[in-house]
């Protein structure tokens, strides 16, 4: 069983009386929170010292390189078992991952440079993923980096790098995608139907995200999102005068629904 692993059954107990990730020592060089007493996600604090923020072009057009961390280049083959499993790392495998990391893009950046390239746009979540998530997709921790792809500190020697050599580098915020922590109750393995009072979501298991929790409480009146029909028109109030509830939740359950179904109303 590996650090991280253990560690999260350690603290799964507290899970209780915290909403966010306790401080642990063993993953200083990974947790992007560094307020050692946080206990709500609005009091988490990070910096990075002695460092000048590099200013954005003012105009992006210019030759971009679009690319998955995983799938590129190894540069650090210690760190691709880091969760310890038997399910992380077969270059053989499309399932599984394949050993690039942040370091082995260092370890490329005199040939993108040669071929024009002036911004790296890498795609994916650079948070805690699945042992075997290859394409960075589904975030389990959002305030830890995946140890697959490297510390903090390689990722600041990397930024400094690209910055030096007059390139940008784009990190892709991908906050509408999750891990498959949550699910629709009665429907957890199979597809959930479309339906306008809103399914209740619920935890698949006692692991569950440290920064928010989901509310059950039914609202009458809700200020549902914009949504959107196949042929990219907004949807009217034929369909929207039909919701009529939803619940109160940090965990925006109308979306989701619409988005899982497959209903085409995505919003």
């Amino acid at each position: 069983m590996g650090l991280l692993t253990r560690s999260l059954l350690a603290v799964s107990l507290l899970v209780s009386s915290t909403l966010s990730l306790p401080y642990l020592p063993e993953y200083e060089a990974y947790n992007l929170n560094q307020n050692k007493t946080a206990t709500q996600p609005i009091d988490y604090w990070g910096e990075w010292p002695d460092h000048e923020f590099h200013p954005s072009p003012e105009n992006w057009r210019m030759p971009f390189y679009t690319l998955f961390l995983d799938r590129f280049v190894n540069g650090d083959p210690s760190n691709d078992n880091s969760n310890g499993t038997a399910f992380e790392v077969d270059i053989l495998s499309n399932q599984m991952r394949a050993g690039g990391d942040i370091r082995g893009l260092m370890d490329s950046l005199d040939y993108l440079q040669s071929i024009g390239i002036r911004v790296l746009y890498i795609a994916g979540s650079p948070f805690q993923n699945a042992p075997w998530a290859a394409d960075a997709f589904s975030p389990l921790d959002l305030t830890l980096l995946d140890q697959h792809f490297g510390t903090i500190a390689v990722w600041r020697e990397a930024i400094d790098e690209i910055h030096r050599r007059g390139m940008y580098v784009i990190l892709e915020n991908t906050m509408s995608t999750m891990g498959d922590l949550l699910g629709f109750e009665g429907y957890l393995n199979t597809t959930t139907p479309f339906s306008f009072t809103e399914h209740k979501a619920i935890w698949k298991s006692s692991r569950q995200y440290w920064d928010f929790h989901i509310g059950d409480d039914i609202i009458a009146d809700c200020e549902y999102p914009r949504f959107w029909d196949e042929h990219g028109k907004k949807v009217g109030e034929n369909v929207t005068s039909l919701m009529k509830t939803c619940r109160s939740s940090d965990f925006d359950q109308v979306r989701a629904t619409t988005v899982r179904c497959g209903s085409g109303y995505g919003s």
